[in-house]
């Protein structure tokens, strides 16, 4: 079911979960660029290389806090959180998230691309 691997992000508790999944080498989709999932994606995507894991972060925006921030400011904390080993999908939007028949989610964007995960997944929705 879908519900059991979303994590709206709200507190500690979710942290400490999104970590564990990391620490396993799991999947974490980070859905929001704005300060608390750039935050996320750069911790979790360090924590990630030493176990395999990954992390991506989606977002409709250009950049990284990028409602925010000017235009290099926010170019250049994409690098950064590039640089922690975050697949970074920008100009997107979930359209749709499904689950495959051996258990694992499929994102459908409203680009049209589609990305389906190989590993445990957590997707982390940051207002």
């Amino acid at each position: 079911m879908v519900t059991d691997k979303v994590t709206l992000f709200r507190s500690v508790a979710d942290f400490q979960q999104l970590h564990e999944v990391a620490g396993k080498g799991g999947h974490i989709t980070i859905i929001g660029g704005g300060f608390l999932g750039s935050e996320l994606a750069c911790v979790l995507g360090y924590k990630t290389k030493s176990t395999k894991g990954s992390v991506t972060q989606v977002y409709p925006e250009y950049g990284n806090m990028a409602k925010v921030l000017p235009e290099y400011l926010s170019r250049w904390t994409t690098d950064k959180v590039k640089s922690e080993g975050v697949d970074i999908i920008t100009h997107s939007t979930v359209k749709d998230v499904t689950t495959t028949p051996d258990g694992k989610l499929k994102l459908s964007f409203d680009t049209g691309k589609e990305v389906g995960f190989i590993y445990t997944f957590s997707l982390v929705y940051t207002l």
